[in-house]
């Protein structure tokens, strides 16, 4: 063999390589978009709302099927770190309304939720959770759309007012304040016959 040949040889030797490393490239990345595409599907029917970009927003904050039910308790958890910092009280409020809400039954979740009290989570999950929250308020009866709000501004409140010191226990501060009406308007009363807790109360 000649020199000639052993560079073709060589040549075609790295050529399919090449392609074989490109075809495997391609092939992950199609499982890839193929699990994303179940997990889309998957998360879309279980938090009822049908937004592409949303959902697709949702995921990449690792928000999916498994731990939606902490996704909930979003505005409880940014309630929570209004003032800067997780009180011991804030952080068994939030539990405990987690725990009511069945949360801890998915592992996931629960620890997703216990990693938002322990690193403060980013606006983004905030502002996702508004936008969220609002297309599925809207899509609800009127009644139900109402009691959700209200049992959640109810858990809000109760995690705001077991801030603080003894002294200051029960008193909720300006920042607890503006997340508290933020909720109020991202959920506001669509006239069934539920009497809409005040945050300001």
């Amino acid at each position: 063999m000649n020199d000639t040949d052993t560079i073709h040889q060589r040549g075609h030797v790295l050529e399919d390589l090449y392609f074989r490393r490109v075809d495997d490239t391609l092939l992950q990345s199609m499982r890839e978009k193929s699990k994303r595409v179940a997990m889309l599907r998957e998360l879309a029917n279980i938090a009822a709302v049908d937004d592409p970009e949303l959902l697709n927003h949702m995921l990449d904050l690792n928000i999916n099927a498994s731990t939606i039910a902490a996704f909930t308790l979003t505005p409880l958890v940014f309630v929570a770190w209004a003032d800067g910092t997780v009180t011991s009280g804030e952080r068994q409020m939030v539990i405990s309304a987690a725990l009511t809400r069945g949360v801890s039954d998915n592992p996931l979740a629960f620890i997703l939720l216990k990693q938002w009290l322990d690193v403060r989570p980013p606006r983004d999950l905030w502002e996702t959770w508004k936008e969220y929250a609002q297309k599925l308020h809207e899509s609800l009866p009127a009644e139900t759309a109402d009691s959700v709000a209200d049992r959640l501004i109810s858990n809000a409140k109760v995690v705001a007012k077991s801030s603080g010191s003894v002294l200051r226990r029960g008193k909720v501060t300006n920042p607890e304040q503006k997340i508290l009406d933020a909720i109020a308007e991202t959920l506001p009363n669509r006239g069934g016959s539920i009497v809409r807790v005040d945050p300001h109360d």
